[in-house]
């Protein structure tokens, strides 16, 4: 890092050298004879940036003794003849591939590195940190105007923390950004001319690459993963205990050397998703180790001993993730061995070690850096179900690079915003600042995010300012010695979390407004300020498109004017800035598809009243309860419909005929047999003979809900049935469930970060959970506990949900038997 010791000869006092004046200059740039690309390009660049600062355009040479009679004084790149003479010697083993030393031995200015990167890197850090430049974006720079330039030169060396660094961003992939902000990953398009990269040859999630199933799964279903006694070669893993496994990743790897030579780490690691193997000879291995990264990594090992034999210098990756994240017992990464660890469930928001959060992360962090020295980290740094909503990360970016470096990472890879199209929030301000702490994790974060905003956004960067200072309260505040309510961030958070609430999109509107006003006569810094303002328009866009209302007894969204204007600016704004996703998963063509397709959708409404309660209810849509609001009015207590692929029969209250995940009932339509002002009778009838009858009621003028739904086979051979209850009510962080078992023990649950509990056999409740939350009514859920096998809860703290699930047995009814899934609420 900064500071690491080179020898300088006599040179240690600071030099001031006059590099122009008045548009002249007797300096010349000497490079070596046998330059190599990116020092050629080097010299070009700082040829290009020069003549822009002064109006001179200084002449590059070699240094070849007939061309450096010529030079009266001389910047000199990299190991030239002139560098030799000088009597300055340099440890060119710890300058590495990509450190570099700037020292003045007047008249001459030497910028020293490798050939590869490092004198390119040293003439940029010339350039940015002693002359002013910046490149911020690859469409925006600052290049200071000085036609008479002085610089003093104090010698310093810098090494970079990290050998690898990819902030993966749609705009950090241009070339010349990526080379002169000097990260080096694989997604960036360098090439020969900037010194090359690290190259990955296949990049993540590579099992099936590595033997491929449309090739081995017929004749071979052994070489996957054991599922619940089925070989899964679809969504499954490798079984990576058998010996032809082995052998054929290893060829498959040798063939991928071998096709990309310029290629320096190749993946093998598990497909993104879950279902690793449970054969005997691999759950052997994992109750050895202690975990499924015991496997993993003894597989891991073994390939890539194999690859050393012939490949000395290339390296193996493999990942630490979700499944495979606690750190095996006993096994230990090889020499050439990266070890990649994915923290996705982490607290975003709070750096590791200061939140409870992402306390499991952190730990596994420290133990994996205690078992080997060469670990990798892919970091999240965006919302991947809303590219364009606030992302409120940057006290945790601050310190993550910082806490990385501490524990021996020698890789980071932190994952944006990576659509085409990219224009995600603070995209690029993020892409530019995680650079910069890339190359050195001390540099002051905050200092680099006000230079990013002064030469971004000009006149409104005082505003954007605030902004960011705006939605990072909720993120900030909170935390006391009696306990931590602060908003937590995580990357696929819905836009009803704390730090979006509407109160805060109202004032950054404010912001933006002021922040317009500022720059309305600077075309082009207006159009980014109406870029960044996007992302709370489309924020609230969101949270009001797909919010589901009950209207003049229709469910239906997205009908008000005021969405309706949003809706307007948010898709001229999406076009015009060239947005391509505003999710990771589909195009911005399905976003716009499915926010006009709620002009179509309109569902009859039910609704149940007394002076208690309100209870709305959607018959064609499973029979579900939408909303339940105490007195008619106020919050609803059931979660609403969101921005999912099931909306609207999405949120609120749905019952299945089975125990799975919305099985049969979930969204068939019902019909209404009988109604009254506090009582509803609905009715579904299904091609198999089985009917379903569910009577809604309120009792009296009490806040008391019962629900009872009569399961009946009509038809004329058995059916299998095991009813469900599912209410998801709006309950989020610190709220709690109660409840005492039948064996009389008392039972208590804190929603926090999301979770379940599967309450059976002496566990189960007798008869009754509460839920309750500050500043909202005590929900009393009771049932008949002898018909019920299992009380199911489960939470989600960060989308205010939290579930009190009712499992009934499974059972056969024969024609003309019935069963009954019963439930009552008191609202107090």
């Amino acid at each position: 890092m900064l500071g690491l010791a080179v020898m300088l000869g006599t040179v240690s006092q600071p030099v001031t050298l006059q590099i122009a004046r008045s548009g002249k200059s007797d300096y010349a740039i000497v490079i070596p004879k046998e330059a190599s690309p990116s020092q050629r390009r080097a010299a070009e660049e700082l040829q290009r940036f020069l003549q822009q600062i002064t109006d001179v355009q200084l002449p590059i040479v070699t240094d070849d003794p007939a061309s450096l009679a010529q030079v009266r004084k001389a910047i000199s790149l990299g190991d030239t003849r002139l560098l030799r003479e000088s009597g300055i010697s340099v440890d060119w083993e710890k300058l590495g591939d990509e450190g570099f030393t700037i020292v003045a031995q007047s008249p001459h200015l030497f910028i020293v590195g490798s050939p590869k990167r490092g004198t390119m890197y040293g003439v940029y850090g010339f350039l940015e940190d002693d002359l002013g430049c910046r490149w911020y974006s690859s469409k925006v720079s600052f290049i200071p105007k000085k036609r008479n330039l002085t610089v003093t030169i104090s010698p310093r060396t810098e090494v970079p923390a990290f050998e690898y660094r990819e902030p993966y961003f749609t705009d950090a992939w241009d070339r010349d950004w990526a080379a002169r902000n000097r990260v080096n990953g694989t997604f960036h398009r360098l090439d020969e001319s900037t010194g090359g990269k690290v190259a990955y040859g296949p990049f993540v999630h590579t099992f099936y690459a590595l033997v491929p199933p449309e090739q081995y799964a017929r004749d071979h279903p052994e070489y996957y993963s054991l599922v619940k006694g089925v070989r899964d070669t679809q969504r499954g893993q490798l079984c990576l205990t058998h010996p032809d496994v082995l052998r054929i990743a290893t060829e498959t790897v040798k063939r991928w050397i071998r096709e990309q030579p310029q290629a320096t780490i190749f993946s093998v690691s598990q497909n993104d998703w879950t279902n690793p193997c449970e054969c005997e000879q691999c759950q052997r291995v994992v109750k050895e180790e202690g975990s499924e990264s015991g496997p993993v990594l003894r597989f891991v090992n073994a390939l890539a001993e194999e690859i050393e034999k012939e490949y000395p210098d290339k390296l193996i990756d493999t990942l630490a993730y979700w499944y495979t994240e606690d750190p095996p017992r006993y096994v230990r990464p090889r020499r050439n061995v990266r070890v990649r660890l994915a923290p996705i469930g982490a607290c975003f928001g709070h750096p590791f070690g200061t939140c409870e959060q992402n306390r499991k992360q952190y730990e596994n962090l420290q133990a994996w850096s205690r078992i080997t020295d060469q670990l990798y980290i892919w970091h999240y740094t965006t919302n991947f179900s809303h590219y364009l909503m606030p992302f409120p990360n940057l006290d945790e970016l601050e310190r993550s690079l910082a806490i990385y470096r501490e524990h021996g990472v020698k890789g980071v890879f932190y994952q944006g915003n990576y659509s085409p199209g990219g224009g995600g929030e603070l995209n690029e301000l993020r892409a530019w600042v995680i650079a910069k702490m890339m190359w050195n994790p001390q540099r002051d974060f905050w200092a680099l995010v006000d230079d990013f905003l002064r030469g971004y956004y000009g006149k409104a960067a005082p505003y954007i300012r605030r902004y960011i200072d705006l939605v990072h309260q909720p993120v900030r505040e909170g935390k006391t010695a009696q306990g931590d309510r602060r908003a937590h961030v995580r990357i696929f958070d819905p836009p009803t979390v704390a730090y979006v609430r509407p109160e805060i999109l109202q004032r950054a509107q404010r912001l933006f407004d002021a922040a317009e006003k500022a720059v309305q006569d600077n075309p082009e810094v207006l159009a980014r300020v109406q870029h960044a303002r996007l992302w709370i328009e489309y924020t609230q866009l969101v949270q009001q498109v797909f919010q589901w209302q009950v209207i003049d007894g229709q469910y239906v969204a997205g009908r008000h004017p005021e969405t309706i204007r949003l809706r307007e600016i948010v898709f001229d704004k999406i076009r015009r800035f060239g947005i391509t996703n505003v999710e990771e998963w589909s195009g911005v063509e399905k976003f716009i598809e499915k926010v006009t397709a709620q002009d179509k959708q309109s569902y009859p409404v039910v609704t149940l009243q007394n002076s208690a309660l309100r209870v709305d209810i959607v018959p064609a849509l499973g029979g579900r309860i939408v909303r339940i609001l105490p007195a008619g009015k106020g919050r609803n207590l059931l979660t609403d419909a969101g921005a999912t692929p099931e909306a609207p029969a999405d949120g609120g209250y749905e019952e299945y005929a089975l125990r799975e995940y919305r099985s049969v009932g979930w969204r068939e339509p019902f019909t209404v047999k009988a109604t009254s002002s506090t009582q509803v009778l609905l009715e579904l009838r299904l091609p198999n003979g089985l009917e379903v009858l569910r009577t809604v009621s309120l009792m009296g003028d009490s806040a008391r809900l019962v629900v009872e739904t009569v399961y009946r086979n009509r038809g004329e051979a058995p059916l299998q049935v095991s009813p469900r209850s599912h209410p998801e009510f709006a309950y989020g962080e610190g709220a709690r469930y109660r409840w005492r078992s039948v064996t009389g023990a008392k039972g208590e649950q804190m929603v926090a970060d999301f979770g379940y509990l599967e309450l059976t056999g002496e566990k189960l409740p007798d008869g009754e959970v509460v839920l309750q939350a500050r500043g909202m009514p005590t929900l009393r859920l009771r049932f008949p506990r002898e018909a019920v096998e299992q009380v199911y809860l489960n939470w989600h703290a960060p989308a205010r949900r939290a579930n009190i699930e009712l499992f009934l047995p499974q059972r056969e009814l024969k024609p003309g038997e019935s069963v009954t899934l019963r439930w009552e609420m008191t609202v107090q």
